[in-house]
């Protein structure tokens, strides 16, 4: 099934290691574009995020998904494989020095999933695309 990629970086004054901790918590995938709340985080004992469950409305529906690790590479690059009834894919959000902080690169790769995902799929990336850079600009001042 045809898919869609968005990406966008941004820069924020906060060194990289308070934003990659930043990215151990639950509560700053709630800013996240395609995820508007999260339930259910699941934390190790050394604290790191290992997975969540979430709740995203887009295009005028609401969708309830799972995040699960695909990479994870320490002070440098989180990916989560995210997978709901209606879309599928991954987000990952890959972090480096700057002169001035640090840059935050934010990447979306969904595709529709089932029938009801085909079907509602232009709608939903339409949905994304208009608002991602946006969103990711807030992501990241949030960090």
């Amino acid at each position: 099934m045809p898919g869609q990629t968005f990406q966008h970086a941004a820069l924020t004054s906060a060194p990289v290691s308070d934003v990659w901790k930043a990215l151990d918590e639950p509560t700053t995938w709630e800013a996240i574009p395609g995820v508007d709340r999260v339930i259910d985080p699941v934390v190790d004992a050394d604290g790191r995020l290992r997975g969540f469950s979430f709740e995203s409305a887009v295009g005028g529906r609401k969708y309830l998904g799972e995040a699960t690790p695909a990479r994870r590479e320490e002070g440098r690059l989180i990916a989560w494989d995210i997978d709901s009834s209606e879309i599928k894919g991954k987000v990952a959000v890959e972090i480096g020095p700057e002169s001035v902080g640090t840059k935050v690169q934010v990447r979306l790769d969904v595709e529709g999933a089932g029938i009801l995902g085909s079907l509602f799929f232009p709608v939903i990336a339409s949905a994304i695309g208009s608002g991602f850079p946006t969103t990711v600009e807030e992501f990241v001042a949030g960090l």
